[in-house]
């Protein structure tokens, strides 16, 4: 119970870095993101449609995509994970700073969206999208989890080329370099084990 409730801790803190990283140093400076963070932000652009809605739209459907390839635990952090950033993307919808520097929104941006993603990764939930996909390569393919969200990350960002342009694109891939760096620091010890988020159902019903 009371790993339990760190690990809650560890999710609730790591959705609200994730979410202050977005509302502070992406959307008010025009830059994008990957996975499907980076989609909502497309779609705010394009749209207005709110990241915190769409976003919890889209990451409920994927998970439900992977119900079978997650653990039980797994599952339920990753919707309070998912449920708690998109209702602090409402919340801090309107969180600014006072910088119009890209080389500095990019920098802290990154590190604040890394800081939260590995928290919750630590806590053993996900952020689902791409975040669900890295697991996957993680355990499949031995690959770390930061690199692997790094390259589905940069994929999704890179098709934001014609809406934001390349050198606002360039800042943004700057940006997902600091935060898988900021990942593999937070998620260091983590990644050394054999992952046990990512596993068949029998495994976790055996426990």
């Amino acid at each position: 119970m009371k790993k339990t409730g760190m690990d809650l801790l560890l999710i609730a803190i790591g959705a609200l870095a994730f979410a202050i990283g977005i509302n502070v140093f992406v959307i008010p400076h025009g830059l994008a993101e990957g996975g499907v963070v980076g989609i909502t932000v497309i779609l705010y652009y394009v749209f207005q449609w709110s990241p915190g809605l769409t976003g919890l739209l889209i990451n409920l459907a994927l998970v439900g995509i992977g119900y079978k390839l997650l653990s039980r635990r797994t599952i339920a952090y990753t919707v309070v994970a998912v449920s708690l950033h998109s209702l602090l993307l409402h919340l801090t919808e309107h969180w600014r700073i006072p910088s119009d520097d890209l080389m500095v929104n990019a920098i802290f941006g990154g590190a604040m969206i890394g800081f939260g993603i590995g928290l919750i990764i630590r806590a053993g939930g996900t952020t689902a999208g791409t975040v669900i996909i890295a697991q996957l390569m993680h355990k499949f393919w031995g690959w770390k989890v930061s690199y692997a969200l790094l390259l589905c990350d940069a994929l999704v960002a890179v098709s934001s080329f014609f809406i934001i342009g390349i050198e606002k694109l360039m800042f943004t891939i700057i940006m997902l370099v600091v935060a898988t760096k900021a990942i593999d620091l937070i998620t260091a010890d983590r990644s050394a084990k054999k992952p046990a988020a990512v596993m068949p159902r029998k495994r976790d019903e055996v426990a």
